[in-house]
């Protein structure tokens, strides 16, 4: 079993630590009622540039996974963008230090003032234990 941490870039939201198990599917989205409420241990912001259903992150055979599931503002790591909007991608391998963001910075109509901000954060994979049984994480150095 995996999990991964994501760490704001933007204050966007709080720090997330999310357990990916069984290779099920941990879907990205915005806050739709009352029954989906963002936490600190799901894939659910308080954001109105994502979509519902704005991807998945999920674990296969020791490695993290995320795809964009036809966002329509994006779904970005380091910088680029996954597919066009509208479009599912492919999967992609996330690691540690990667840089993902969801969605895009909007801005008013003086073009300037920023109305609605992008998700953006910093990632940290973890597996569940190492050869002794205890937590460990891995990151790249900063």
């Amino acid at each position: 079993m995996q999990a991964i941490k994501l760490y704001p870039l933007n204050d966007s939201f709080v720090p997330k630590h999310i357990i990916l198990a069984d290779s099920r599917p941990v879907r990205v989205g915005r806050q739709t009622n009352a029954s989906i409420v963002p936490g600190e241990r799901n894939g659910y912001f308080d954001s109105k540039v994502l979509s519902r259903q704005h991807a998945e992150i999920w674990e296969e055979d020791g490695r993290i996974w995320i795809k964009d599931t036809r966002s329509s503002n994006g779904t970005y790591l380091n910088g680029v963008r996954l597919s066009p909007e509208g479009v599912e991608s492919v999967p992609f391998e996330l690691t540690a230090g990667d840089q993902l963001e969801f969605g895009i910075d909007i801005v008013g109509s003086d073009n300037e003032t920023i109305i609605h901000y992008k998700v953006a954060a910093r990632v940290e994979c973890i597996s569940a234990s190492n050869a002794f049984g205890h937590p460990q994480e891995y990151y790249l150095p900063q």
